[in-house]
């Protein structure tokens, strides 16, 4: 019936239309109820059928879920789905009050029908507010859909809502559902207007395709410690506007968020100025009049880049790319050399984003996340929200080739690591933290990762990674050599087993390692792409420690380059140099020991054995030879057993930074360099010449070559280059006209020379067993005299001045230069003694002597001088053995320090006669050297003495017997002259009976020399 009157009366309305001001449709009573503006085109502000603005808010209360907020003012509606305008009665109608098929309702039309029932002839039928509801919210969660699973949207009117002004402001807009607050004369306005709200939940996914099995709880946190943490997450949503529809989309971001950056259909962000600044985003999809009249939809994207809300209390971390990731702590065990391990423990304290790319290894999905860096506490975030599995970041950990680095210093190693594990609470020494690790204060939020605090998702709590390799065998000389740059050179041809000697013998090595030697014996241990410090701990062997007794050296490589390369070396039980050396091993040694040659503050120390047998001292051929004759044979035998090194020994390799350092040098160590100076390619060798000698011969300029085999060639060698030496040095003394010798003949010399002792016998280091040194002069005899001619010898007797002495040395065996001059002394000194000589029944004994007393002989009074090295303060200290040829003996022989004895050796082969007389003198160590006196009384016996004169007794008697043959000759001659007178009378008496007279004496023999051997006849 409604219908039918508004057909009716529509013609009257249509004839004369300035007679209302309304729309007949909404006339009361036979239209829909209500008053409606009249309809113009010109209040219409679309093309199409709807016009609707809508403001919807999009406030993420967290990652996943959104509340969402529509506001919508409806000026226009189309009218095909509210059922009641589509009947063709209904559309003339429309007409009439200008609403073209093409048109919408206008609000004021919508306003008029919202009583109304959708199906008139249905009364049970919606009504048109319940279909305009129903098709708001179908639009609504049609808009949703793309975004996630939304609840029931719950849509009311509203009598205000908030637009945007198009100028970056807002203005609030009056809206009504009551038609009689419409009479304004715009059938469009005020609009109606609906909120709606929707609770969005988004799918994991929306953040990537990375994160399945990560529920949205641990999301939610991880988000949030990544944004913290520095990250950018970019969310994209897209949205579509239905023709005639303009939609303003805000995204209000969670809490701890802000909005950093936006793209879109005119996208912007917006500023909010509250405790904690921050940025929303703004976007208008505006399809109000589609261009070209289309009726298609208008999509619009929707992209955020979220970031972190910064507060008073937390900041973004911000940490830049140069900054240490890792410290590397490499503990190398040589505690045992046989069995030595690595530890590896990796603090992370963060790593770069492109290095974890590399790796491909990420949090989130690059096209979502960008993460420049993750800090130690954003791995354990990782962790304990199951973004990550750390099994998979601890396998890309370049840090497996620290094995490798090490086990290239030395050919043929090779060192396998363990598998790395996390360590879940960091215990001493390291630093706090851990995979497990529990936040404590600074941190205001988070329990294993913090998101509030000073020291919100930063490095400052590092996560461990730690591997342990096999064991291996690895000596510390392996290890230093040739990795300690051109300053320990000497180490590189050192075995273990050496090192431990030479340590150990007293000698500490300190050095600064350079940059560029850290670079090399460190650097290759430092994993690539990743800025580290290291600490390199090298435990040492058992016998070794640093300068300052530390069992350990430990090297920093700084990335700074502030790097920490101090190594010092020395023994755990160095050789202590501070005891005293005694000649017996069977007592208990002390500085007051006599047998001590050495006291406990001598650096230096030999034992020297002179050994000097004088078989034959004769003056038997003094008057025919005009001098004395010596037989006597001399060993001497030094051995070295620690020497004092002076501090000028390292001047040429220590320097600012390298320091070796060596109080005194044990005899085990002199072997030990010889030894290891055989096992380099170019040997070490010292030259010296022979002192005094300028002859300009090869044999003056020796070479000695510190190996075993060198040691051995020159020690023989030596002693003939002496032997030639003393040959040269005689002939030309011998050559001079102006020397005041005549004959001087040592081509017989022959100097024996031998070095034993180099092969150390133990593994420890000591100076007990010494290096030996002998020098061996066979038996000779030696004739010092004049050389003068007798008739030389009496014109100097009588005062001519023209004739000067000569002086003959001859030898028929071996003879050594330096001790001829003190034997002639002695024997001028002997000589003295003989002519104040008192005779006494035992012999002939000189008046007591003094060894001062021979100071007029060439003798110092002021004792031996022992000393061999100034420098190194090596002095002789042992006993020099003296044997007096048979029938010399130096009675009451005393020191006043006590350093003398003498002993008669046993009788000769049990002959019955007295043995030869042995001194002994020591030469004390240290002050007691030279300041000592001797005295005793020279006592030549009767046996000496006889065997000097024999020959001239001998000669005596021989003149005696001549004497008497001859006399004898002369009375056979004369017998035989009266023998021949007999028998020439006899002659003369012819005839005469001769009786031969009976021989009385028979000849047996006669000597060349013309004696006489008879025999006595029996007599009848």
């Amino acid at each position: 019936m409604l219908f039918f009157l508004l057909q009716t009366v529509a013609p009257l309305a249509a004839a004369d239309a300035n007679e209302f001001d309304d729309m007949t449709l909404c006339s009361s009573p036979l239209g829909l109820g209500g008053l409606c503006d009249d309809r113009t085109d010109a209040d219409d502000g679309t093309s199409g059928d709807s016009w609707v603005e809508g403001m919807y808010y999009f406030n993420m209360t967290s990652t996943t879920t959104l509340q969402f907020e529509a506001s919508w003012a409806i000026r226009e509606w189309g009218k095909g789905a509210l059922g009641m305008f589509s009947s063709s009665s209904m559309a003339t109608a429309l007409l009439l009050d200008n609403i073209g098929p093409d048109d919408g309702l206008p609000a004021d039309v919508l306003r008029a029908s919202l009583d109304n029932n959708t199906d008139p002839t249905d009364p049970g039928s919606p009504t048109v507010e319940e279909a305009l509801l129903g098709e708001i919210d179908g639009s609504v969660s049609s808009l949703l859909t793309s975004w996630g699973t939304a609840t029931t949207p719950v849509t009311n009117w509203t009598d205000r809502i908030t637009l945007p002004d198009g100028f970056g402001g807002s203005t609030n807009v009056d809206c009504t559902i009551n038609h009689d607050d419409s009479q304004n004369g715009n059938s469009f306005d005020p609009p109606l207007c609906i909120h709606t709200n929707v609770t969005i939940t988004l799918p994991i996914s929306t953040y990537g395709n990375t994160l399945a099995g990560v529920s949205a709880t641990n999301l939610e946190s991880a988000y949030e410690a990544m944004l913290v943490m520095g990250a950018r997450v970019t969310t994209s949503f897209s949205v579509s506007a239905e023709p005639g529809f303009k939609g303003t989309y805000a995204i209000q971001p969670p809490s701890y968020a802000t909005i950093a950056e936006v793209q879109g259909t005119y996208a912007q962000r917006v500023f909010h100025n509250a405790s904690d600044p921050y940025h929303s985003g703004l976007w208008v999809i505006d399809n109000l009049n589609p261009a070209g009249g289309g009726s298609s939809s208008l999509t619009g994207n929707l992209v955020m880049m979220m970031a972190f809300r910064e507060t008073v209390f937390t900041s973004t971390v911000d940490i830049d790319s140069d900054e240490r990731s890792l410290d590397l702590n490499v503990v190398l065990d040589m505690t045992n050399e046989e069995s030595v391990s690595i530890e590896v423990t990796a603090g992370i304290y963060q790593v770069q984003a492109v290095t974890m790319s590399e790796w491909g290894i990420s949090l989130m999905s690059p096209q979502v996340a960008d993460i420049p860096v993750i800090t130690s506490d954003g791995i354990r975030m990782a962790y304990h929200t199951g973004l990550l599995d750390v099994a998979d970041l601890a396998e890309a950990m370049p840090i497996g080739g620290i094995g490798d680095a090490l086990a290239s210093s030395s050919p043929g190693l090779s060192i396998t690591m363990g598998s790395f594990q996390w360590v879940s609470v960091a215990q001493s020494p390291l630093s706090t933290g851990g995979l497990n690790y529990t936040h404590v204060s600074p941190c205001l939020k988070g329990v294993n990762f913090c998101t509030e605090g000073a020291v919100a998702m930063d490095g400052s709590y590092p996560v461990y990674l730690q591997s342990t390799s096999h064991t291996f065998p690895f000596s510390l000389a392996e290890l230093f050599g040739g990795n300690l740059g051109e300053e320990a050179s000497f180490l590189n041809d050192v075995t273990g087993d050496d090192l431990s000697k030479i340590l150990n013998s007293g000698l500490e090595f300190s050095t600064v390692l350079t940059d560029d030697v850290m670079e090399g014996f460190i650097g290759g241990m430092l994993p690539a792409g990743l800025s580290a410090d290291l600490t390199f701990e090298i435990r040492l062997p058992t016998w070794a420690s640093t300068k300052d007794g530390e069992t350990s050296i430990v090297l920093s490589y700084r990335m700074s380059g502030n790097h920490i390369g101090d190594v010092s070396l020395t023994g755990s039980d160095s050789f202590d140099w501070e005891h005293p050396l005694c000649s017996d091993d069977d007592i208990t040694c002390s500085d007051n020991n006599q047998d001590a040659f050495c006291t406990s503050t001598m650096k230096s120390c030999a034992w020297t054995t002179v050994d000097l047998d004088i078989t034959e001292f004769s003056a038997a051929n003094l008057l025919l030879s005009k001098g004395v004759t010596i037989e006597f044979a001399l060993t001497i035998n030094m051995s070295v057993h620690r020497i004092g090194v002076p501090p000028s020994a390292f001047d040429a390799t220590n320097t600012d930074t390298t320091n070796i350092s060596l109080e005194v040098l044990p005899s085990d160590l002199l072997k030990l360099i010889v030894d290891i100076g055989g096992r380099g390619e170019e040997p070490f060798e010292r030259e010296f010449s022979i002192p005094g000698c300028d002859t300009g011969k090869a044999y003056c300029n020796q070479n000695i070559q510190l190996t075993p085999s060198g040691i051995e060639a020159f020690s023989s060698s030596f002693g003939d280059a002496v032997t030639s030496f003393i040959h040269d040095e005689a002939f030309s003394v011998q050559s001079d006209q102006n020397s005041i010798f005549g004959k001087f003949d040592l081509s017989a010399i022959e100097v024996e020379t031998t070095l034993t002792g180099l092969n150390d016998t133990d593994d420890s280091v000591g100076d007990e067993e010494g290096i030996f040194l002998s020098v061996h002069v066979p038996r000779v005899m030696v004739a010092a005299g004049l050389d003068n001619t007798w008739m030389d010898v009496i014109a100097m007797l009588r005062g001519d001045g023209s004739v000067s002495p000569k002086i003959g040395v001859d030898t028929s065996a071996v003879l050594i230069a330096p001790f001829l001059n003190p034997m002639i002394g002695a024997m001028d000194g002997l000589t003295g003694a003989l002519a104040a000589s008192l005779v006494s029944a035992d012999g002939v004994t000189a008046p007591h002597v003094e060894l001062s007393d021979l100071t007029k002989f060439g003798v110092p009074a002021g004792g031996i001088n022992t000393t061999v090295s100034e420098e190194m303060g090596l002095s002789v200290t042992g006993e020099v053995r003296l044997r007096l040829p048979l029938g010399i003996v130096l009675q009451n022989i005393t020191s006043e320090g006590g350093q003398i004895t003498q002993y008669i050796e046993d009788d000769d082969a049990g002959k019955g006669i007295a043995g030869r007389q042995v001194i002994v003198y020591k030469l004390m160590p240290g002050d007691q050297v030279g300041n000592d006196v001797l005295s005793f009384n020279p006592m030549i016996g009767w046996n000496w003495i006889i065997q000097q004169v024999i020959y001239y007794i001998g000669a005596i008697l021989l003149f005696f017997a001549w004497r008497m043959r001859s006399r004898g000759v002369k009375r056979k001659r004369k017998r035989r002259n009266m023998e021949i007178e007999l028998m020439t009378e006899a002659a003369e008496n012819v005839n005469r009976v001769y009786a031969p007279p009976v021989p009385t004496v028979e000849i047996l023999m006669v000597a060349d020399n013309g004696i006489v051997i008879k025999r006595r006849l029996a007599v009848g």
